[in-house]
């Protein structure tokens, strides 16, 4: 499974948004993630068609809201 991996300094759980930059008709659906207890988060995208993508994480830690953003390229969904 290919995933894109995020390392946190404590376990999160996180809303994750698909933004392709490269042909904005492609859609995905929101996935809701946690981390495993030490921290590392995997967000799976063996299922995101080819192109370039704006991976977007918010979540809440502490009574403060955080969002984080990553560019990332995927050759394309592994059928």
């Amino acid at each position: 499974m290919k995933t894109v991996t995020f390392s946190f300094d404590h376990p999160v759980a996180v809303k994750v948004f698909f933004n392709c930059i490269s042909d904005p008709q492609l859609k995905q659906d929101i996935k809701f993630l946690r981390s495993d207890e030490w921290g590392l988060l995997h967000v799976p995208v063996d299922d995101i068609p080819k192109g370039v993508w704006k991976l977007v994480l918010e979540w809440n830690y502490e009574d403060r809201d955080f969002c984080m953003e990553r560019i990332f390229e995927s050759p394309g969904a592994v059928l």
